[in-house]
């Protein structure tokens, strides 16, 4: 399935941004869309734990599932 884009417009730290661009190899959009994806999974996770008996270790393991499948999922799209 294509994710729909659009362009946003966005105020970010300059230093926060130069360190970002240091560590990765990838392009700008796809710094921000890790982050806000990864911001996501942890709310996710966050709320999983409440709602459920899940240990730590286990409800990270369901993110990071969730995470690699969102990215091959981003992937095939591209």
């Amino acid at each position: 399935m294509a994710t729909a884009r659009r362009t946003a417009r966005v105020e970010l730290d300059e230093r926060l941004v130069s360190r970002a661009r240091a560590q990765a190899r990838d392009d700008d959009d796809e710094i921000i869309e890790d982050a806000l994806s990864r911001y996501l999974l942890e709310r996710l996770l966050d709320n999983t734990q409440q709602r459920s008996n899940l240990g730590e270790e286990e409800a990270t393991r369901l993110a990071v599932e969730e995470l690699h499948a969102m990215r091959r999922e981003r992937d095939a799209a591209a």
